[in-house]
């Protein structure tokens, strides 16, 4: 063996886990993707439909926007970041939310993380002033692929699966910092990605 040379192929790439995510499960973006869409991205996948297709929301795409700016009428929204949940549907908004134990119809992800609930309860929460970083986030679109898509993207090694993902810090911290953060969860098989430097035309 000539250790001279680096085989790329199996430095980055690992042998999928899980070919047809669940709701609940994350996706983590594979390092060399350079789609400006999914770059870096950690994505919550919400549904997985009868027809093999997907949803799911990007979790650490923050937008240079306030939640107020879509609801404008709901007081301390102007404190909560609106993050880009996807490039499908931006006419749509979204809502993760912890608080299913106070927030009525609240319908549960994973444990510990949910969606939906009782509007007024939820607008009381956020005008009282309580803590919203890593209680409570809004999306702007989602994410969606089409029968097997997904399925297609994780055989050829465009993301990880992690199907048991830790619930308390998914609606905190963003950026390349939240993506390094979920890829050392992934564990020692997947310790390469963290050298891969961000590719210097989406700096």
């Amino acid at each position: 063996m000539d250790i001279d040379k680096l085989d790329i192929d199996s430095f980055l790439h690992k042998t999928p886990t899980d070919l047809d995510p669940k709701a609940g499960n994350l996706l983590i973006a594979a390092p060399m993707m350079l789609d400006r869409n999914f770059f870096r991205s950690v994505i919550l996948i919400l549904d997985r439909e009868d027809n093999g297709g997907h949803l799911g929301l990007i979790l650490n795409h923050k937008l240079n926007a306030t939640v107020d700016a879509l609801v404008a009428d709901w007081k301390g929204t102007e404190r909560m970041p609106l993050y880009n949940g996807g490039p499908v549907e931006l006419d749509r908004l979204f809502m993760l939310h912890r608080l299913g134990t106070i927030i009525d119809g609240s319908i549960e992800l994973l444990p510990g993380i949910y969606t939906g609930g009782d509007a007024d309860q939820l607008r009381d929460y956020i005008a009282s002033g309580a803590e919203t970083e890593g209680m409570i986030r809004f999306f702007f679109g989602y994410s969606g692929w089409g029968p097997e898509q997904l399925t297609k993207e994780i055989i050829e090694q465009t993301w990880a699966v992690n199907t048991a993902p830790d619930p308390v810090d998914l609606l905190r911290g963003s950026g390349e910092e939240y993506w390094r953060r979920e890829v050392e969860r992934m564990g020692p098989d997947y310790r390469s990605w963290l050298s891969i430097p961000a590719h210097p035309s989406l700096n």
